[in-house]
């Protein structure tokens, strides 16, 4: 164990490229560590991948009913953040919360700029991935006790405030709308960050549509969106109307119109290759989220049960 973490975190530290060959050896220590994984790469045959084109690429979904983890004994998980069925729970020790770490602050955009979150603290919230990434930023100042919002109450806190936004995307619109029907504006903030959640907005958004409405709002404000989630150790960014851009230690594998299909090295004690619901459109600059994958693209191949 000891060896491949030390390669992956170094890795996740220095690496300037995405490393087939760190992959598959990740991929391989998966498989003998993961039984729940294993099990999964049996049924297509593969017992050791040899090259990129082997590799079985694991649905996130397994996360909701099967204990998934790589790294012998958990210390805790967290909770995705699903509003309807079955949340994913995703094991996490000591280790692989550094890998986590490594991660987020060398993918995070805005080195050194103070961050104002109306996400609520990870002492609030132990279950929740997104609350721990924001912790690990310096020079946080939390605005908010739960993921509701009070936009009064925020506007109260955030007026004359200059900084690095981040709020979820339901968040974004509530404050929004607020700020519309007081016709009040909060132009000191300078860059706002927002998280997703789009299934919780009560009318049919995308990400371009969300932003060119609430930009009326945050005059002189860079817009971002941070793609995350509970089963994936590594987060993307993008400014609006661009694409996520991928790391080389978060590499997107999906080609053209498809799936989802991203390898994190950061998710060593899960599973790093993962196959997420999400249709995605690929380039040579990034991925574009075009919305959750409809049953039928989703299809049901990968079930081993």
């Amino acid at each position: 164990m000891k060896g491949i973490f030390d390669r992956v975190q170094k890795f996740i530290r220095e690496g300037e490229v995405f490393s087939p060959e760190l992959a598959l050896d990740v991929v391989n220590f998966q498989l003998e560590n993961n039984p729940i994984y294993r099990k999964f790469a049996q049924r297509w045959g593969k017992n050791r991948v040899k090259s990129l084109e082997d590799i079985p690429f694991f649905p996130v979904e397994f996360f909701k009913r099967e204990r998934v983890f790589s790294c012998g004994e958990a210390e805790g998980y967290f909770l995705s953040s699903g509003t309807t069925g079955e949340r994913s729970r995703v094991f996490y020790n000591s280790r692989s919360l550094q890998l986590y770490k490594i991660s987020a602050l060398r993918s995070f955009p805005f080195k050194g700029r103070p961050i104002l979150s109306l996400i609520p603290s990870f002492s609030l919230f132990p279950q929740s991935s997104l609350s721990f990434m924001i912790s690990l930023f310096p020079a946080v100042e939390y605005l908010n006790s739960s993921y509701h919002l009070e936009p009064k109450e925020a506007y109260q806190k955030l007026k004359g405030k200059k900084g690095v936004l981040f709020l979820t995307s339901t968040q974004l619109l509530r404050l929004s709308r607020w700020l519309e029907a007081e016709g009040s504006l909060l132009p000191e903030i300078e860059v706002v960050i927002e998280t997703g959640g789009y299934k919780g907005l009560d009318l049919k958004y995308n990400r371009d549509e969300l932003h060119d409405y609430a930009k009326r709002f945050f005059p002189s404000a860079e817009f971002w969106s941070e793609y995350g989630m509970a089963e994936l150790f590594s987060q993307f960014y993008a400014p609006s109307r661009r694409p996520y851009i991928p790391h080389p230690w978060a590499e997107v594998l999906t080609r053209g119109r498809e799936l989802l299909r991203v390898f994190d090295f950061a998710s060593l004690c899960t599973v790093s290759a993962l196959l997420v619901p999400d249709l995605v459109e690929a380039t040579e600059a990034g991925f574009l989220v075009l919305g959750r994958a409809t049953e039928e693209e989703r299809g049901c191949g990968y079930v081993f049960r």
